[in-house]
């Protein structure tokens, strides 16, 4: 694809030559993508035959972080998709842990050391978001999880989501965190602590529902302080040491966001770095997460209209709305690659949260948004594709240069002519989905 800015200039060259002034060079890109694409055999997870999976490990390289977006939670076949790529990045290229943008410390505290496997399930459900856990579409996921946890060759799972959304945080944080703390002399008993807690369990409650002038700022924050330093210079195991030092960096970013309506992908950035230096050192990663949080370049939303980023400019966006995916490319560089899931066609579920923020409706379905005549799906579609990966070329984290096209890649329901290819590394285009029964 290294040709194709030059081939672009010649046509534009060509036509003004006969007086065709208006070439369009989005069409031509997607063009010399599709030429460039392979062949997806199966989105099956029982597909276990990986040689059509190959282009995209070649893509992938040496990065040791690979994005697994979605371009909705509802979206069943993205789902099933991912979880055949889990199974061959573990089998096949070494990747041992596994992320989901869910409820860092039910995860961490609560599934991530469980070896029962017939107790599994229900703490799955109880503390992942269902569409993630409950659905029709996730089990096999999690039938690969429990038959890798009895081998030789087990599979980690963690969050990294600072939301406390699931059971596990609600019912047993504040007890456990009080617990602790009193092993290592912190003033439990002191009425600063007593309203830390009180607050703490309103915020678990109520979360987004949370009323700013209902809870002590100042305490909640100092508190927060002290019980970190309390932990980090306390005679703790070190495991246990670090994990609660990343729980209390996590809780921290929970207040923020809940109370401050600060960044949410900031604070999942904070806690990935987090558990890469504590908790899985020198260990390559997936994360398992929306498209839209993957992205490495978070200009490519002012690329949408011609006046965003004047906009964006004088109300100084870039200081505090950013995302994930543009996060950890800022740290880690080269050594993250974020592959997007684009459906053309078929059923989703579109209450993939529900009222809660967290339960699924899987009684409700919707079709697929027909896509414009311009835009990436349209043209798979009319080609016919089926399964495709599609390679972007290496110009991702700043302005590609490259053209800008018309896509879902965002969300399912919303199509935009962005600068994608400074978001993502590699497409995988699904011509017919699924909702989250695999209907």
């Amino acid at each position: 694809m290294k040709h194709l800015i030059i081939k672009a200039i010649l046509l534009l060259i060509a036509n003004v030559a006969i007086g065709q002034t208006k070439t369009d060079f989005s069409k031509l890109y997607i063009e010399d993508l599709y030429k460039s694409s392979s062949q997806v055999k199966s989105i099956s997870p029982n597909e276990i035959n990986f040689e059509d999976l190959e282009p995209i490990g070649k893509s992938i390289g040496e990065a040791k972080i690979v994005l697994l977006g979605e371009p909705s939670h509802g979206d069943g076949g993205a789902i099933q998709m991912k979880t055949r790529l889990v199974k061959y990045l573990h089998e096949k290229k070494g990747f041992d842990v596994l992320l989901f943008e869910a409820d860092l410390y039910s995860i961490l505290f609560g599934v991530s050391d469980m070896k029962d496997t017939t107790k599994i399930n229900l703490m799955i459900k109880e503390n992942i978001y269902t569409c993630w856990s409950e659905s029709k579409v996730s089990q096999d996921l999690w039938t690969y999880y429990k038959k890798q946890l009895a081998g030789k060759n087990p599979i980690s799972i963690g969050g990294i989501d600072c939301r406390h959304a699931g059971n596990f945080a609600k019912s047993t944080l504040v007890e456990t965190l009080t617990s602790v703390l009193k092993t290592i002399d912190f003033e439990i008993t002191s009425n600063n602590y007593k309203n830390f807690t009180k607050d703490l369990h309103y915020i678990l409650k109520n979360e987004f529902s949370s009323k700013k002038d209902s809870v002590d700022i100042d305490n909640f924050s100092l508190q927060i302080k002290n019980i970190e330093e309390s932990i980090k210079f306390s005679n703790l195991d070190q495991r246990t040491r670090n994990l609660w030092l990343i729980e209390m960096g996590n809780l921290k970013g929970c207040f923020d966001l809940i109370i401050y309506d600060k960044s949410r992908d900031i604070v999942m950035a904070k806690n990935f770095i987090n558990l890469l230096k504590y908790k899985y050192p020198n260990k390559k990663i997936i994360v398992w997460s929306h498209n839209n949080h993957n992205v490495l370049d978070v200009k490519t939303y002012t690329s949408f209209s011609s006046n965003s980023p004047e906009k964006w400019d004088e109300n100084n966006t870039l200081q505090y709305s950013t995302y994930l995916g543009t996060e950890l490319y800022k740290e880690f560089k080269d050594q993250v690659y974020s592959l997007a899931i684009t459906s053309g066609s078929g059923n989703f579920s579109p209450r993939f949260f529900g009222n809660d923020m967290f339960h699924a409706d899987f009684s409700r379905t919707a079709k697929v948004p027909k896509s414009s005549e311009q835009s990436l799906e349209y043209y798979l579609e009319n080609k016919k594709s089926g399964l495709l990966f599609l390679p972007l070329p290496i110009a991702q984290g700043k302005p590609s240069g490259y053209p800008w096209f018309s896509a879902r890649l965002l969300d399912l329901v919303f199509e935009g002519k962005m600068d994608y290819t400074a978001s993502f590394n590699g497409i995988i285009y699904i011509d017919r989905t699924v909702n989250l029964n695999g209907q």
